[in-house]
């Protein structure tokens, strides 16, 4: 009886190893480098549908709150469904940087720095624009191409 015992915890010990080993399958192999689970792969994103694009070089501010110690440089990516707004913001340029001239140096430099803050300035940006623009068609997404706060 007394070798019975520890020949009995051995197969209890390969069987749960085996079962863990068999339920795990897809999660093990993910691990080691394989395929991804079949789930994964049947899960595909559609393709984003992106517009026109221009970008507005040489923007360059100083934070409200800064008293000209600290400035902001960065470029701004603009996307439009068609070339024509493109072309009709190029015309409005001195008004269209104003604008995010005004927007940007409003903002403190701890709101320019706080990433979390980019996407409604992104916004604050793009309606800005769309305003100036009016009836000549709109944009529709704005990129931080480059932003660098010293």
């Amino acid at each position: 009886m007394k070798r019975l015992v520890p020949v009995v915890l051995t197969l209890v010990a390969v069987v749960a190893s085996a079962i863990g080993v068999f339920t795990q399958r897809d999660r093990i192999e993910q691990m080691l480098g394989g395929a991804p689970p079949a789930a994964a792969v049947t899960e595909v994103e559609p393709p984003v549908e992106f517009g026109q694009f221009a970008e507005m070089e040489g923007i360059v501010i100083n934070p409200r709150d800064s008293n000209g110690r600290r400035y902001l440089m960065a470029k701004i990516g603009v996307e439009a469904e068609s070339e024509k707004t493109l072309t009709r913001l190029e015309e409005l340029g001195p008004a269209a940087r104003d604008a995010i001239l005004t927007i940007l140096a409003s903002q403190s430099s701890q709101q320019l720095s706080d990433i979390t803050r980019r996407d409604s300035l992104k916004q604050e940006v793009r309606g800005a624009l769309n305003g100036l623009l009016g009836d000549d068609g709109s944009v529709s997404r704005i990129y931080f191409t480059q932003f660098v706060l010293q």
